[in-house]
């Protein structure tokens, strides 16, 4: 197995075009606060799949975790993209509170599992739209660190915070801002449609530490909160970029 991840390593440094098996790991905020947005959720989660699954040579296992403090549930675990169809449009049903550094070490941990059994490459994918309140097995110190390792090691980390500030979350847990993005929950297809980019990207062979959101991802994924900024202050760069990928 060691012989086969110095040749992807090898592969990786020549640019190689095949597509590398993937473990792809979805973690999903299920808390009070995401009601309201449980259709739109599933239906930008159903558009990352669909569109990965257009890709010829694909090669990707996937594994969905949703969390509230109540529990911590997986309701797909490690299905081929080739087998699985769709996301069952009642996944969601949100409740109770926010144990996010539970949801993320039980992630990297089972992430860390498949290590022994598999020689795949590693997407981790946080989606949540508030702030750590509820764990009882890890810490802010645990996690933080755990996410600069497997940063380090090359892992995909991607954060995607809803409707709050997701940089300062994100910087604090040593997520790599370029692969971290505010979006809003209650429109959030073009956000996923990024991610799917970026999975692509890694699957093809680009390093993790070479894969950023474009600013045309930041801005669509963001579209409510920077039609209203343009309230304000209707001469902001950010509105003047958006208006102008609109004409495109």
């Amino acid at each position: 197995m060691e012989s086969l991840r110095k040749l992807k390593l090898i592969n990786r440094d020549n640019n190689a075009l095949e597509n590398n098996p993937l473990s792809i790991r979805i973690v999903l905020d299920r808390s009070g606060s995401m009601s309201g947005s449980q259709k739109v959720t599933m239906e930008a989660l159903n558009t990352y799949l669909k569109e990965l699954k257009k890709e010829k040579g694909i090669n990707a296992s996937l594994t969905l975790s949703t969390f509230d403090s109540i529990s911590i549930d997986i309701p797909i675990s490690r299905v081929s993209l080739k087998t699985l169809k769709s996301f069952p449009a009642d996944l969601l049903k949100p409740r109770g509170g926010t144990p996010l550094f539970d949801a993320i070490g039980l992630a990297i941990h089972d992430l860390e599992n498949i290590i022994e059994t598999s020689d795949d490459d590693k997407v981790l994918v946080i989606v949540t739209d508030g702030f750590e309140n509820a764990s009882k097995e890890y810490t802010f110190e645990n996690i933080s660190s755990k996410i600069k390792e497997k940063e380090e090691a090359g892992w995909l980390i991607i954060y995607l915070g809803a409707d709050h500030d997701a940089f300062k979350q994100s910087n604090s847990l040593n997520f790599n801002r370029d692969r971290s993005m505010k979006y809003s929950k209650n429109d959030s297809v073009d956000t996923f449609r990024a991610v799917t980019r970026t999975t692509l990207d890694y699957s093809k062979g680009m390093k993790s530490k070479d894969i950023k959101f474009t600013e045309k991802e930041r801005i669509y994924s963001d579209k409510p909160s920077v039609e209203k900024f343009e309230n304000y202050f209707q001469a902001d760069a950010h509105v003047k970029a958006y208006r102008k990928l609109e004409e495109e």
